[in-house]
């Protein structure tokens, strides 16, 4: 009888070791998953009637979907936009105006002829709060139509400049166009302008 009541006492302090276990697992999982203090993701809108290789805005966002007001002063928040060929004859450039808001400044950086890209450089300078989707830069594309053909583009961001502990970056690295942009209504585009 003695040997049973200490094979049953065993047995349960064994269970409860695996379920302390368990749980410990659990809570360092869910710490894993948790809202990250600073952390900035990018998307686009267009009008839903800007057609492909015509002249039309295209703006750019950075959320903060992080749990903590995003800002800093030094080093710099800052975004790259590259502005590709997705349709259309190569090395040749299409008049794009960079436009800026909410205290965020857009440097353009000028034309990569070999790459076929246009690049741009967006440094913010007001804090994005929490769960704000804040209007960094819009691209004014001009008419696309060019003596070799009609120009189709698409547009990857990266964030360049972040704060230390802003680890997460497949919301901020390349972002492409062609799968994060919506219609000013909400509706998904196809993210070539």
């Amino acid at each position: 009888m003695k040997n049973k009541l200490i094979g049953r006492t065993t047995a349960a302090a064994a269970a409860l070791a695996i379920g302390i276990t368990t749980f410990g697992a659990g809570a360092a999982q869910a710490d894993e998953t948790a809202t990250p203090a600073h952390d900035l993701s990018v998307g686009y809108t267009v009008s839903g009637i800007k057609a492909k290789g015509y002249a039309g805005l295209v703006a750019v966002h950075a959320k903060n979907v992080g749990s903590e007001r995003y800002y800093s002063e030094f080093p710099a928040i800052s975004f790259r936009i590259d502005v590709k060929t997705d349709k259309g004859p190569q090395g040749v450039d299409r008049v794009i105006t960079p436009g800026w808001f909410n205290g965020a400044y857009t440097q353009d950086l000028g034309f990569d002829e070999k790459t076929s890209t246009r690049s741009f450089m967006v440094t913010l300078a007001n804090p994005v709060e929490v769960g704000q989707d804040q209007l960094i830069a819009n691209l004014d594309f001009g008419d696309g139509l060019t003596k070799e053909g009609r120009l189709e583009n698409y547009v990857t961001v990266t964030q360049v400049g972040r704060l230390d502990d802003d680890k997460t970056t497949d919301n901020d690295q390349n972002v492409d166009s062609r799968q994060n942009t919506t219609t000013d209504f909400g509706n998904a585009h196809d993210g070539v302008f």
